[in-house]
């Protein structure tokens, strides 16, 4: 970075000042947010990933989703809740319209890494992504939405009388070791108090990933996935034919088949197994929702993708035509249906919604690294805000605390804008008022670092092994200390970009030549070198 930009440190606070009217203002919380007939959220929000261990570049199983919001402002914290034990503990929703609706856990629970809300926002805890010591991910929620028939067949509970969004990543990971436990124990609670919202989960181990998808106020199926083929969805039901008799690939709710049976023309195979998506979400799909999930074929399997369809339910699974990396689904999140004609950046297609938007408040990919001792066996990619212009940074599930600028509840503690999220979220909200110019600069420079990363991280895994082995306390020592100082100079490099943005946008409009190809170029200074014995370092942490 040129010395030049720190001359004008009177830039930061003048574009702080600009840039936090366009945070709160430019995503809005939309007029088809709600339908007050219904009265439910319309389903417009997040997207999810599966990849198979077989068809990824790394070896491990990914599950991912964006955790997509109607408005941009949104802080979110990462943090390390401990294993604790005490008796008449419960876990509380306390989003707007709840009434503090909680439900018990245990007495003992599992240490685990959450996201959470600031303080403030409506929504309640809304936990995201957690991992927990066992090695148990749970990744959640996507929004769906069902058929006005079956609403009426199993009914929703109302707000503050059933489990939501906002409490079920953490009450999974608080008490699941693996995910035919954390199916079994989301289903009876379920069964017990309800649901009041229609929404699909991923869960992953050392050993299997399986999908949850909840249908009404009790009803619900989940299937254990493939390690030979991958999966993006947007809000939708997905589960295809269920097999009610194959035990080992399939759980699903009590009353699921009855209500089934009520449906009025289900869609069946010869077989007379039913088609769950077909079924609980029949006709023409929302476009919104639908070519999200085709345009994760169409990226990944473009040769049997096809033209999109709204008519067209596209499968679950298939299998990628090559193999896919931790990276390939970081560039995904930030798709804009680029080299199509829904291409956003066409007036004409406004009205669309693609996979990257910039009202993501946060996106996590977890990879599971089989390899690894089971406690320290997922490693989370987490973008901050947006991931089009956000970095992506890892933690390995070990970790014992994260890099204190991820605590920072700006909500709670007043605007103080170093937060993680809040720094991520001004270079998202500058590089998007020139997609020409500052956009891809931005996004280029960040894959740089992200491959930087993961070559890293893939260089760590037996220096993870052989700490671990020497005494668990210097594993987790080591995968923290490895986190944080991912995260620290992931955050110095943010701050050094954002001032280089602000610096090209207001004064340095010579970058903006032929001779870059139409875009920004951005370059940090190189690091220095690493401690040479990082095992003894983490002795001593």
């Amino acid at each position: 970075m040129k010395t030049t930009v720190e001359k004008h440190g009177i830039l930061s606070k003048l574009m702080a000042a600009v840039l936090l009217f366009s945070i709160f203002t430019v995503n809005p919380i939309h007029a088809d947010y709600y339908d007050e007939e219904e009265g439910d959220e319309l389903p417009e929000k997040c997207t999810a990933v599966y990849v198979g261990k077989d068809v990824s570049a790394e070896g491990t199983r990914i599950i991912a989703r964006s955790e997509d919001q109607h408005f941009s402002a949104y802080n979110k914290m990462f943090l390390v809740e401990p294993r604790k034990s005490e008796e008449g503990r419960v876990m509380v929703d306390t989003g707007d319209r709840q009434n503090d609706f909680s439900v018990p856990i245990p007495t003992d629970t599992y240490k685990y890494t959450y996201l959470l809300n600031g303080t403030g926002l409506p929504d309640g805890p809304c936990y995201a992504s957690c991992m927990n010591e066992y090695g148990l991910a749970a990744v959640g929620t996507v929004t769906t939405y069902v058929s006005a028939e079956y609403k009426k067949i199993d009914p929703l509970k109302k707000d503050g009388e059933g489990i939501r969004e906002a409490i079920l990543p953490a009450l999974i990971a608080c008490q699941a070791k693996n995910c035919e436990e954390a199916v079994e124990i989301l289903g009876k609670y379920l069964a017990e108090y309800g649901s009041s919202e229609y929404n699909t989960m991923l869960f992953s181990d050392p050993t299997s990933a399986w999908i949850f998808e909840i249908y009404g106020g009790y009803s619900w199926a989940a299937m254990k996935l493939p390690d030979d083929q991958m999966s993006v969805f947007g809000n939708q039901v997905m589960l295809e034919y269920i097999d009610f008799n194959d035990t080992e690939h399939w759980r699903y709710s009590d009353n699921l088949e009855a209500c089934l049976k009520k449906i009025d023309k289900p869609v069946k195979n010869k077989e007379g197994q039913y088609h769950l998506a077909k079924c609980i979400d029949p006709g023409a799909r929302d476009p919104k929702c639908n070519m999200r999930t085709w345009r994760g074929h169409q990226l990944f399997a473009p040769k049997s993708a096809g033209t999109y369809s709204n008519g067209t339910f596209y499968p679950l699974l298939f299998k990628p035509e090559k193999k896919v990396s931790v990276v390939d689904v970081m560039t995904m999140f930030a798709d804009r249906y680029e080299g199509t004609k829904y291409d956003m950046a066409k007036k004409a297609n406004e009205s669309l919604r693609s996979i990257g938007v910039s009202n993501q408040a946060n996106v996590h990919i977890v990879q599971t690294f089989d390899e690894l001792p089971a406690e320290t066996c997922q490693l989370q990619w987490l973008a901050m805000a947006d991931a089009e212009h956000a970095i992506f940074v890892p933690a390995f599930s070990g970790i014992s605390d994260t890099y204190k600028k991820y605590k920072i509840d700006n909500e709670k503690e007043g605007m103080i804008n170093d937060s993680y999220y809040y720094l991520c979220r001004k270079i998202s909200s500058l590089a998007e008022t020139d997609r020409t110019y500052l956009s891809q600069g931005v996004k280029d420079y960040n894959l740089k670092e992200e491959k930087k990363m993961l070559q890293r991280i893939l260089k760590e895994l037996p220096l993870i092994q052989e700490a671990y082995q020497s005494f668990d306390l210097v594993g987790e020592s080591y995968v923290t200390m490895l986190g944080k100082e991912m995260a620290e100079e992931q955050y110095r490099n943010a701050e050094n970009l954002y001032e280089h943005l602000a610096f090209t946008q207001m004064y340095n409009l010579n970058d903006r030549n032929t001779g870059t190809k139409g875009k920004v170029h951005f370059e940090m200074p190189e690091e220095q070198e690493r401690v040479k014995n990082p095992i003894d370092d983490a002795k001593d942490f």
